[in-house]
């Protein structure tokens, strides 16, 4: 990948990144547990003055979809990483009581990722009386 002036040009980079989905198969779960999100982090190279990530979600019938949901944003000058507790921006609790998950990083302003990493409870599986 090569990269051009852009100071000359007002030419400005974005990149995004969206995660496959994540159902809990990487830990021997599946789709039928329900989980609930409860800190998710993504690491950058140092973080330059005009740079800014931006992380967003999307839980279960909403993914494939054009619509994601913010959970943070950061434009903190010389920071490697920014993770979310609980609580996402504006406010609101991390989501719960999902059952597939897929995440998407913005970076403009010349920030560099590096890595992307979520801790999620699962909760009982949920038995079906026959």
């Amino acid at each position: 990948m090569t990269k051009t002036d852009d100071s000359t040009t007002g030419f400005s980079h974005n990149s995004v990144y969206e995660t496959k989905t994540f159902n809990g198969e990487q830990h021997g779960y599946d789709a039928t547990y329900y989980k609930d999100l409860v800190e998710v982090s993504v690491m950058t190279e140092y973080m330059p003055t005009a740079g800014q990530i931006t992380l967003a979600y999307q839980i279960n019938q909403n993914i494939g979809t054009s619509s994601w949901t913010t959970i943070f944003t950061n434009s903190t000058d010389n920071s490697i990483s920014h993770t979310a507790n609980n609580v996402e921006s504006g406010g609101t609790a991390l989501p719960k009581d999902y059952k597939e998950i897929a995440f998407r990083i913005l970076s403009t302003g010349g920030a560099e990722v590096t890595g992307l990493s979520f801790r999620e409870e699962v909760k009982e599986k949920r038995y079906v009386a026959d």
